[in-house]
């Protein structure tokens, strides 16, 4: 009877533990490369549902935040973006490691494609 109430004990703290959190260094850049704003994502992941708050600035210094979510398949990710200050909306980032990447570094690059205006490209790595 004990065994069976340890069991189930585990198993409640096994189905509460807290989703990790983690902080990645993003930057956004024109699809020609010229960079646009930098800053940081605030991750959530819990399983392969991601989730978080970007805190960014742009190359002029006006600070940008939104929320985004999404999921992680494999070793590709892709992210609905939440309703942007610059007014982009409908915007998916669908980002993974880069060819020839060293697999010790976390880093991811990928397109971003917007539904109201031109898309754009964000690389992120683990801080």
């Amino acid at each position: 009877m004990l065994q069976l109430a340890t069991k189930a004990a585990v198993a409640l703290v096994l189905m509460s533990a807290p989703a990790l959190a983690e902080s990645w260094n993003v930057s956004e850049e024109s699809n020609s490369g010229i960079k646009s704003s930098t800053g940081t994502w605030a991750v959530t992941a819990d399983g392969d549902k991601l989730s978080g708050k970007a805190e960014m600035q742009s190359a002029e210094g006006a600070p940008t935040a939104y929320t985004f979510e999404g999921s992680k398949s494999g070793e590709v990710y892709t992210i609905t973006i939440g309703e942007r200050e610059d007014k982009l909306t409908g915007c998916v980032w669908t980002g993974a490691a880069p060819e020839k990447s060293d697999p010790k570094h976390f880093k991811l690059i990928g397109k971003v494609k917007c539904s109201s205006g031109p898309g754009f490209v964000i690389r992120a790595s683990k801080m």
